[in-house]
C-alpha cells in the first residue's frame, strides 16, 4: 500500500480546530486533492501526513504560533464601514476571506460602532490551542 511522500497525489478529509470550535472542516462534504510538496497546507501541518496511507486517521495539536505566527495585537485595526462595501451587514464574529496576491487571508469583525469597523487581521486559529485531524482517503505515488 502507497504511503505519502513527496510529489505524492492524495486523497483525504480534514479539519482544524483552534480551542475545540472548527474552524474549517471537509469531513461530511468533498474532500480535497492536494500534491505533496505544492499543497497550500502550513509546512508544519503538510510534513505530518508523510508515512500515512490511505485509511489512516490521524489527529495532530499544534501550537498556533508554529502555524500562524504569534498574535499580534498590532493587527487590530479600526477601518471604515465602506472598506466593506462588498459585505452585507458586518456584524462581530464574522470572519470574512479575501484574497491578495494570490494569498489567502482572513478579516474577523470585532466591533462596529456607526460607520467604523474594528477588525483583527491575524489568522483567527492565532494564539489557539491547533488541533488537525485527517483521514487519508487514497495515496497515488504514479506521478
Amino acid at each position: 500500500m502507497a504511503v505519502i511522500k513527496y510529489n505524492s497525489n492524495v486523497l483525504l478529509h480534514y479539519s482544524l480546530k483552534g480551542n475545540g470550535q472548527v474552524f474549517e472542516s471537509t469531513f461530511g462534504g468533498s474532500p480535497i486533492k492536494l500534491k505533496i510538496g505544492q499543497s497550500s497546507l502550513p509546512q508544519i501541518i503538510e510534513s505530518a501526513l508523510y508515512g500515512l496511507k490511505a485509511e489512516d486517521k490521524k489527529e495532530y495539536s499544534f501550537s498556533s504560533k508554529n502555524i500562524f505566527g504569534v498574535y499580534d495585537e498590532s493587527k487590530v485595526k479600526t477601518m471604515s464601514l465602506s472598506a466593506f462595501a462588498n459585505y452585507k451587514d458586518p456584524k462581530p464574529g464574522d470572519i470574512i476571506e479575501t484574497t491578495e496576491n494570490d494569498k489567502s487571508y482572513f478579516i474577523t469583525i470585532l466591533n462596529r460602532i456607526d460607520d467604523k469597523v474594528v477588525v483583527d487581521l491575524n489568522h483567527p486559529l492565532s494564539n489557539k490551542e491547533v488541533v488537525f485531524e485527517v483521514e487519508i482517503l487514497d495515496v497515488d505515488n504514479d506521478t
